[in-house]
């Protein structure tokens, strides 16, 4: 028996694929009843993601840490607009009941 686990982290609204994982499982019948007999765990990996990965790996040390860095940026980045968009609409929200009130 085969099963794919797709997660949403904590905060998001879409599934993370870098938390997508497979379950294997080895199943007997014995008489009326199943028994699992074994159960493989594993991340699931697309082959960009796999390529992506070797070309992370075979950079040096130091090109590492700059596309760490870089992603890190990157991250803070999004999450600053988007803490920007839930204030704004969250002003946006006690606004409108008290101008609605002036009319």
């Amino acid at each position: 028996m085969h099963v794919v686990i797709r997660v949403i982290l904590p905060g998001q609204t879409e599934t993370s694929p870098s938390r997508d994982s497979m379950q294997l499982f080895v199943v007997m019948k014995r008489g009326e009843d199943w028994w699992i007999k074994k159960l493989l765990n594993t991340r699931k990996l697309t082959l960009e993601r796999q390529f992506f990965l070797d070309d992370f790996d075979s950079l040096s040390a130091e090109a590492q840490r700059q596309v760490t860095d870089l992603v890190a940026g990157l991250k803070q980045r999004h999450q600053a607009d988007q803490s920007r968009v839930f204030n704004n609409d969250r002003w946006l929200i006690g606004f409108l009941p008290r101008l609605a009130t002036k009319f």
